[in-house]
């Protein structure tokens, strides 16, 4: 069952596309838990939300990344779904995940916001006892977006 759900995600997400959206790269870092690392992401727009060419837009879409700590030497990799709207360089959002550390998988969740390529973001971990530990993440995001122009998304 997951995996046709995960099938279908992708089906309704590739014909999305045609809409427009984005891809981007960005490198996160967290000064007071020494955190840092990067994320990928692709969004689609949303054709119904905006005006054509417009906006404001909202981009569904999946965030792979990676995260090192120097201060217990540990790194660990996640996957995100998340929801972004921008309007005039204005972005905010949120999303909602899996990460993997020390072998065992983890709930995440975050939101964000931020203008053009710097902004916030604040995440929280779910432990082993379904407790959430907030602000296991705040820091500071740099990023380049790069435009997938469509029949809605056409910056």
């Amino acid at each position: 069952m997951k995996l046709k759900g995960i099938a279908l995600f992708f089906m309704t997400f590739a014909s999305l596309l045609s809409q427009g959206g984005y891809i981007s790269i960005a490198y996160e870092f967290d000064l007071k838990s020494k955190q840092k690392g990067y994320q990928v992401s692709i969004g689609a727009a949303l054709p119904f939300i905006g005006e054509s060419g417009n906006g404001p837009f909202v981009f569904p879409g999946i965030v792979f990344g990676q995260r090192y700590s120097s201060v217990n030497n540990k790194s660990y990799s996640y996957t995100d779904y998340q929801i972004v709207t921008m309007t005039q360089g204005i972005w905010f959002g949120g999303g909602y995940g899996s990460g993997k550390m020390d072998g065992k998988k983890h709930k995440r969740r975050k939101h964000f916001i931020g203008w053009l390529p710097g902004g916030y973001v604040n995440e929280s971990t779910q432990t082993a006892n379904s407790d959430w530990l907030k602000g296991t993440f705040k820091g500071y995001h740099f990023g380049l977006a790069f435009p997938l122009i469509g029949n809605h998304f056409q910056p």
